[in-house]
């Protein structure tokens, strides 16, 4: 049976060496809160803020609910513009589809170079937003 050990005193050798292996795990904490905390910019600017905006003056013009046509811009950023327009008009749902009544159009980085032939310009609100009608809504 193994009998239990006496207490004998830390040498101070190892008691030095628990001291420089806190203080370096405490000065590494430090310089990683320290690095954080300018990581992220105060005040930065977030996009789907940005987005709500572009589409606030939109989204009173457009039904509570249902579903509307969208037509955007084909660049590399469609897919997000996209994504962005639908997260800002929610609880509409847009279609990727100019075959609807109502039709926004989302054109963010430059003026389209061709709107469908099937839809007529409502009203342009700026910063690349337009409002649509589509045949069936002629």
């Amino acid at each position: 049976m193994l009998e239990p050990r006496s207490s004998e005193p830390v040498s101070k050798k190892a008691l030095a060496g628990i001291l420089v292996f806190v203080l370096c795990c405490l000065l590494s904490t430090i310089r990683i809160l320290r690095d954080a905390s300018h990581s992220i910019p105060p005040g930065s600017d977030d996009i789907s803020t940005r987005s709500d905006q572009r589409f606030a003056n939109l989204k009173s013009r457009l039904p509570r609910s249902g579903v509307i046509g969208y037509v955007g811009a084909n660049s590399k950023s469609a897919t997000p513009d996209y994504y962005l327009a639908q997260y800002a008009l929610a609880p509409l749902v847009l279609d990727r589809s100019p075959n609807h009544a109502i039709v926004i159009g989302n054109f963010p980085d430059s003026a389209p170079e061709e709107i469908p032939s099937n839809l007529r310009l409502i009203e342009d609100l700026g910063n690349g937003v337009l409002l649509l009608a589509g045949e069936e809504g002629r």
